[in-house]
């Protein structure tokens, strides 16, 4: 008999101390309170210094494009012991001046060892079967850790066309000066100006007027 007694006393102790933390969380919502919520592992970090819009803007796949893609070969080479030389080289067929035939456009990415760094065109028609350099003078990108001096972009429709915008050095690599955009089309087998040193604007990185 006296277990049975203690064993409702019991039960009904355990009742009212839930009881109470029923009524005691009742009371906390309805003063405005929240119930912890367990969040989820994020699927990145963020700097806490940086808002997240910022990290997401950072995370773009955006970039500048010379305009050559799917190339017909590609090779990559190792440098000497000083960084320098030809690190890869790449071919794309295209036909430039549309007579049926591939002719072709080779890229080569140059190193010196150092931010610094240049990828070399050359551009050739398929005559037959023989491939004729029609390279106009200059043809290459000057590249640095910060600003370009100097791109080309590669434009196939409606018209073949490559557009160069370039700027001079001064005082410093990343010192903005006047772009100057140079504007060649295809005609009678070669490769000419029809818009040249065209001023843009003061910049440091030409790449960002494309």
């Amino acid at each position: 008999m006296v277990k049975k007694y203690q064993s409702g006393n019991i039960a009904l102790n355990i009742l009212l101390i839930v009881m109470f933390i029923i009524i005691a969380g009742l009371i906390y919502i309805l003063a405005g309170g929240e119930i912890p919520k367990f969040s989820q592992k994020p699927s990145g970090v963020a700097s806490p210094n940086m808002p997240a819009q910022q990290v997401k803007s950072t995370q773009s796949n955006d970039s500048f494009s010379d305009g050559l893609i799917n190339p017909s070969f590609s090779e990559k080479y190792e440098l000497d012991d000083f960084g320098e030389g030809i690190s890869e080289k790449e071919i794309f067929d295209v036909d430039i001046n549309r007579d049926g035939k591939q002719d072709r456009i080779t890229r080569t990415r140059n190193e010196n060892g150092t931010s610094h760094f240049y990828y070399q065109y050359k551009i050739e028609l398929n005559q037959n079967g023989t491939f004729v350099d029609i390279t106009p003078d200059g043809f290459r990108t000057t590249e640095g850790a910060e600003c370009a001096l100097q791109k080309l972009q590669f434009k196939f429709t409606p018209d073949f066309q490559v557009i160069k915008i370039s700027r001079d050095w001064e005082t410093s690599w990343d010192t903005p000066t006047m772009a100057k955009k140079t504007t060649y089309t295809f005609n009678k087998g070669q490769l000419i100006p029809i818009e040249s040193n065209k001023s843009m604007k003061v910049i440091c990185n030409v790449e960002d007027l494309f």
